[in-house]
């Protein structure tokens, strides 16, 4: 099938790439944990305390909505720390490893082509791999009783600083296969999303491979989504990472949980930005140990746009369930005199209103903002990096106003926070509007 090509979009200029494919193994892990908000939507119950023993596959936290969906240990040893925020919301499950790597009970190879399909959702419940699974409209952890209408793999990322997802399942590739075989069962319709590459000969048959082209958001699942089977309301699809599939393939053929995670370290904040292999859920302050230029750093799970913040030492400093990167970039912003008046400015711009546009290749990002909050002034810009066919500047204006109505109209339950990370950038106003989408997807979800 020809490639879709997207026109529309921004890949961001920032320094702090890969410069070598190569994995290398990461640093001994002391403290893992699991990060229960980042399944958005979920209304979880602990089933563990300080100090229980657990094993790989233990069941940490269950879904109160869908009591099949559990958060399980992604390590054997002892349960250290666990960390409430606001209104005693669940923010992390600390584990301190033993090394014995020990699993749980109940789990052999299964055939993925062969296995009823109700007894594998059950062993991917059971293990906890099924919480890699994400449903759209709302962005959610997928519940095993729904019906999509179709399951999109995503196997391109074009998000600033991304590894290729070809090199993060190298070695993987035929349980990277087996997982497709398993997954392409539980939706009529399967879509392997790639950027190109040999991806073709993983793929069995049923499962529809389909390229794209483009600036970001061209990797992103909501413009695949919104370009091959549109989602709305009582019209859902789900999707699923690369690595997640390859850990579900892995599974399924050995009935051995894995624990390990391929991600890159970049920025431009690091001495040598690298692919390492991890510990699933590792504290961010040992897998980045020495590895930063300034002290000053902020570390991100996931890209400079869309990621969460993971400081070291902080209560959610840990690799992310979802993360295929960690970002870090400079929390040293230096003051610049009237810089937003000066035409040989060294920073970024969409507009042409610098020089150094069209002579800088990269740039040093750091976390200044570069200016304050202010009003919103429509010129264009969102509409120039916003690929899916929809109006943003009223689908915004219809956000900051909390229109439900008016949102629903302009296509919001199409979207996630990722979908709007470049109107955030490109936007002069400083409008966070990741969180205004989340708080009107959770409305719109609460009044059904």
């Amino acid at each position: 099938m020809s490639a879709i090509k997207t026109k529309r979009g921004l890949n961001l200029p920032i320094s702090g790439g890969l410069s070598s494919h190569e994995v290398v193994a990461g640093p001994p892990i002391k403290q893992v944990a699991i990060l229960p908000q980042e399944a958005v939507g979920i209304k979880p119950r602990l089933l563990v305390e300080v100090g229980d023993a657990v094993q790989i596959g233990t069941p940490l936290v269950l879904d109160k909505r869908s009591e099949k969906v559990l958060f399980t240990a992604p390590t054997s040893g002892e349960i250290a720390a666990i960390h409430r925020g606001a209104r005693r919301a669940l923010l992390a499950i600390v584990i301190q490893p033993d090394g014995a790597n020990t699993q749980i009970d109940g789990f052999g190879p299964l055939d993925p082509a062969q296995t009823a399909t109700e007894d594998l959702v059950d062993a991917l419940c059971r293990s906890g791999l099924w919480a890699g699974l994400r449903r759209r409209p709302f962005e959610c952890v997928a519940r095993p009783d729904d019906e999509p209408r179709a399951l999109f793999v995503t196997a391109i990322d074009t998000r600033p600083l991304a590894a290729d997802p070809r090199e993060l399942i190298r070695g993987r590739e035929e349980h990277f296969t087996a997982g497709l075989t398993a997954l392409a069962r539980l939706a009529p319709k399967t879509f392997l999303c790639t950027g190109g590459g040999d991806w073709n000969s993983l793929a069995p048959s049923g499962v529809q491979v389909q390229e794209f082209q483009g600036p970001h958001p061209a990797g992103n699942v909501g413009t695949h989504m919104h370009l091959l089977s549109p989602v709305a309301a009582g019209r859902n699809a789900w999707h699923i990472g690369a690595q997640d599939v390859a850990d579900i393939g892995e599974f399924l053929s050995t009935g051995v949980i894995p624990t390990e995670r391929v991600v890159a370290l970049v920025g431009p904040a690091l001495r040598q930005p690298q692919l390492v292999r991890t510990q699933k859920g590792a504290a961010i302050s040992e897998l980045c140990a020495g590895l930063a230029e300034t002290e000053e750093a902020r570390y991100i799970n996931g890209s400079v746009l869309d990621g969460k913040l993971a400081q070291p030492g902080d209560e959610v400093g840990y690799l992310g369930r979802y993360a295929n990167q960690i970002s870090v970039l400079s929390d040293a912003p230096k003051r610049r005199f009237l810089d937003w008046m000066n035409p040989f400015s060294k920073t970024h711009t969409v507009t042409n209103t610098v020089f150094s546009k069209f002579v800088t290749k990269e740039y040093a990002y750091d976390t200044d903002t570069n200016g304050s909050h202010r009003a919103i002034v429509p010129i264009g810009s969102y509409e120039e990096v916003m690929p899916l066919d929809i109006l943003p500047t009223q689908l915004l204006r219809a956000l900051v106003s909390q229109d439900l109505e008016g949102c629903e109209k302009l296509g919001v339950l199409e979207l996630a926070e990722e979908d709007l990370s470049l109107c955030e950038y490109v936007c002069a106003s400083k409008t966070d509007y990741s969180v205004l989408l989340r708080d009107m997807l959770t409305t719109i979800e609460k009044e059904g």
